[in-house]
């Protein structure tokens, strides 16, 4: 019984230690996964290309850690940190290719992979409203198409088991993408308002000189 609960004491000892090593890891690879984003968004894609890489180092860490003790997949931290860092990937990658980037080439799951594909029309907002505020309208409506074509690939799987959660992101999406018509709906409107306006300002001028 002694030696039994010696060894059941040194894996419970060196599991706990795995799981706050992971935790730690975890933490970092979300924390350069939101960092690669911002880099994104101010177009300094060379920095966030640098924390992608960053990322995936320490996802491979991670999972090297888990290879060894399966068990420990159940933390919640690994799979937010998974999923923030393929979120990023896909960020990066349309606004550096305007394409879609694979799973297998991001180095995680599909199921990850979709998961983070659902947080993405919250960054191409951004990006969408960033293009309004220089007046850039067909950028605008660019990101737009792309939120709603994330938006309805994924509403055909919002019922597949293994994607839990993914409802909520999906009901997040639609408010997102609603929104964001909306206002570039409203932008369109105001620049043809305006170019009538000037049209009807060059016309009047025209025929009183």
């Amino acid at each position: 019984m002694e030696e039994l609960l010696e060894k059941a004491d040194e894996e419970l000892r060196l599991r706990e230690q795995a799981v706050n090593e992971i935790r730690v890891k975890a933490r970092r690879a979300r924390i350069l996964s939101k960092q690669a984003i911002q880099h994104v968004h101010g177009d300094a894609v060379q920095a966030a290309g640098t924390k992608l890489q960053e990322a995936r180092s320490l996802m491979r860490e991670m999972e090297d850690i888990i290879g060894r003790r399966s068990q420990l997949w159940v933390i919640d931290q690994v799979r937010a940190a998974q999923e923030e860092y393929a979120e990023a990937c896909i960020v990066y990658e349309l606004k550096t290719k305007n394409t879609f980037p694979s799973p297998e080439t991001i180095g995680i799951s599909l199921t990850t992979y979709l998961m983070g594909l659902g947080d993405v029309p919250g960054e191409l907002r951004r990006q969408a409203l960033d293009a309004l505020r220089v007046g850039n309208v067909e950028l605008a409506e660019s990101q737009l198409e792309v939120m709603e074509r994330i938006y309805l690939g994924l509403g055909a799987m919002e019922e597949v088991p293994l994607l839990k959660g993914l409802r909520r992101k999906l009901d997040i999406a639609r408010g997102i993408i609603e929104r964001t018509r909306s206002e570039v709906t409203s932008e369109v409107g105001r620049r043809r308002l305006n170019e009538s306006i000037k049209r009807l300002k060059d016309k009047l001028e025209e025929e009183n000189s």
